[in-house]
């Protein structure tokens, strides 16, 4: 019988040696036609147009007044792109990527069921993980906690290769064990912290997500405006929560309510969560009444005035 790890162990294993997550599956656009990538750099927050074949990056659609669409990772492969995005958001992207498609060879198909998506974690799980499957459409993945690639590959692959992996000493994750690895690293999540009606500034997808000298995307004005000025009146916060705070719990100060849990899981040091506040509320040490006792923010995530260089105006 297969020795059993504990959180502390699986969450080091993840971060520093090697783990496997449960295999996956992600909304994924194929965009092809001459003119894609081309396309994809008007309609996106990121410089796609500097992306060679293999090459990803974290990107976000908006629309007009600035509000996500989606977010995911865009990959470039020789004859095609692919944006993968949380399932939840897809048709949603779908369907806002191919409305402004006029006059682009552009076509735009979901691609989801040709791809299950595993992910290694860990230095050397990555390695490994390149090893195994070096030809596989690859993304290596800031947004997970800890050092981590994302395999997308046919759903008959899936299952081997993260038995390969397994045998070759990578801990078993399950998803309460990613759940801790992202909320101890302050990402945002599709469904959790982020939705349609969410600036990206407000979820701390700024640095990430948005390049600043590209030039014209849809909802750029808006995202220049705060990000230079600021004055967002609600941002993401990391916390240290009582034990049993659960996502949708109230945030209160003197009595008011100022916030809400998001997201809650049960970390080694206890628990930890991620909400969001007002403006008055998002500094480190704040503590905020929540059920079963006291929160406190840890970190501020949320990113407000940001010095940043603007690109070509629209």
């Amino acid at each position: 019988m297969p020795f059993a790890m504990t959180l502390t162990e699986k969450l080091a294993a993840a971060r520093a040696c090697a783990a496997v997550a449960p295999i996956s599956r992600r909304g994924v656009l194929r965009f092809t036609g001459q003119d894609r990538q081309d396309y994809l750099h008007r309609m996106l927050t990121q410089d796609v147009a500097s992306l060679r074949p293999g090459q990803s990056a974290y990107t976000a659609v908006l629309e007009a007044k600035g509000h996500l669409v989606a977010e995911g990772f865009l990959l470039v492969l020789p004859e095609a792109l692919l944006l993968a995005v949380d399932p939840a958001a897809l048709a949603g992207a779908r369907a806002h990527l191919e409305k402004f498609v006029i006059m682009d060879d552009v076509v735009v198909e979901d691609a989801s069921e040709a791809f299950r998506v595993l992910t290694a974690l860990g230095p050397s799980g990555v390695e490994r993980a390149r090893a195994l499957a070096p030809e596989a459409p690859a993304i290596a993945e800031p947004r997970r906690g800890a050092p981590a690639l994302d395999l997308l590959v046919p759903p008959e692959a899936a299952e081997r290769l993260r038995a390969a992996l397994l045998e070759g000493g990578a801990a078993a994750l399950d998803e309460a064990d990613l759940e801790v690895l992202r909320v101890a690293a302050g990402v945002a999540r599709w469904g959790a912290e982020l939705d349609g009606k969410r600036l990206p500034m407000e979820a701390g997808l700024t640095r990430a997500a948005i390049h600043f000298g590209k030039g014209c995307y849809q909802g750029q004005e808006i995202v220049i405006r705060a990000t230079v000025r600021g004055h967002l009146q609600r941002g993401l916060v990391a916390l240290a929560l009582p034990p049993g705070a659960a996502a949708g719990a109230p945030l209160t100060a003197d009595g008011q309510e100022v916030g809400q849990v998001t997201s809650a899981a049960d970390a080694p040091e206890g628990r930890i969560g991620l909400g969001y506040v007002r403006r008055a509320h998002w500094k480190e040490g704040e503590r905020l009444g929540c059920a079963g006792g006291e929160a406190t923010v840890t970190r501020v995530v949320v990113e407000d005035g940001l010095p940043v260089e603007r690109g070509a105006p629209c």
